[in-house]
């Protein structure tokens, strides 16, 4: 290949396959749909295949395109971080942060960690994604993250990242109060209750939901899946749905008078939480700056 594709021509395309079509694609990004037109055109003319199928839906990725897709993101990932860190050099407080998280620091720690941060640097611009290792590996791989808080499993391989364990976290099934359930002093009890269990394809979390059903689900058990905190706390509060999580969630101020432990006799496996990132990935000052503070935040 004697010529590279241009920056604009990828950009171009990346705004095409969020947005489903040129036109969509040039009206965000405030271009002529004949100039989009004619990048793509010289892009596809470098690269020597077509990328996109125009049809009446819009446009489509062909075969070469979704080969293409995921290289590109990553190239145009890593140089939006690169001239990101390079500004950031002139001040250290400045730039973004894109990081993701399970719910325990979603829910426990990470708000006060996130409300003192920008106390302290208010032009940082930060975004927390709230969700499990196993849904969020891909887009850490690709350098849409910095890095990730949250449970790691020795089933999710992880050569290409550097990680730090950070705590070790007790967990427990955790109902209202006056759940009917909440005096049940075993799994086989709990078959037939409604639970709220956080999304995973692999990992801790679709390991322990074996555990919770040692004898498989009852006939009335019915399971929603998720990984917002938000509405985990109105289920179990105002439905009447049972979960799992670490006991620490039940010190929390505005939790500990209305949830309690379910004390089964079984034991459920320890969380490991730690902090991960790309060892080709080079943290930039303000992402470093955030994670100093969460280190504390977990050591007190």
């Amino acid at each position: 290949m004697n010529n590279l594709p241009k920056i604009n021509q990828l950009k171009n395309l990346r705004a095409i396959i969020q947005y489903g079509s040129i036109r969509a694609a040039s009206q965000a990004v405030h271009q002529t749909q004949s100039a989009m037109t004619r990048s793509i055109q010289e892009l596809e003319k470098t690269l020597g295949v077509t990328l996109l199928d125009r049809t009446a839906r819009g446009a489509l990725l062909t075969e070469m395109g979704r080969l293409f897709e995921p290289r590109m993101n990553l190239v145009l990932n890593e140089l939006e971080r690169a001239v990101d860190e390079i500004r950031q050099q002139e001040s250290a407080t400045n730039g973004t942060v894109v990081f993701g998280c399970s719910h325990l620091p979603a829910f426990g720690i990470m708000p006060g960690v996130l409300t003192k941060f920008q106390q302290r640097h208010p032009k940082a611009a930060l975004t927390v994604i709230e969700g499990q290792l196993s849904e969020l590996l891909g887009s850490l791989r690709l350098g849409r993250m910095d890095f990730f808080i949250g449970i790691i499993t020795p089933d999710i391989a992880l050569h290409e990242f550097s990680e730090e364990q950070l705590s070790v976290a007790k967990f427990c099934v955790f109902a209202h109060k006056d759940h009917p359930l909440a005096e049940c002093q075993s799994l086989l009890e709990l078959r037939n209750a409604k639970w709220y269990l956080p999304t995973a394809s692999t990992g801790f979390f679709s390991a322990i939901e074996k555990v919770v059903f040692p004898g498989g689900k009852g006939p009335d058990c019915s399971v929603l899946y998720g990984d917002s905190t938000t509405i985990a706390e109105q289920l179990i509060l105002a439905e009447g749905y049972l979960s799992v999580g670490p006991q620490a969630m039940l010190e929390l101020p505005w939790l500990k008078e209305k949830l309690c432990q379910v004390n089964v006799k079984e034991t459920l496996p320890n969380g490991n939480y730690s902090l991960i990132y790309r060892q080709q990935q080079t943290l930039t000052p303000i992402a470093k700056l955030l994670i100093n503070e969460i280190r504390h935040e977990f050591i007190k």
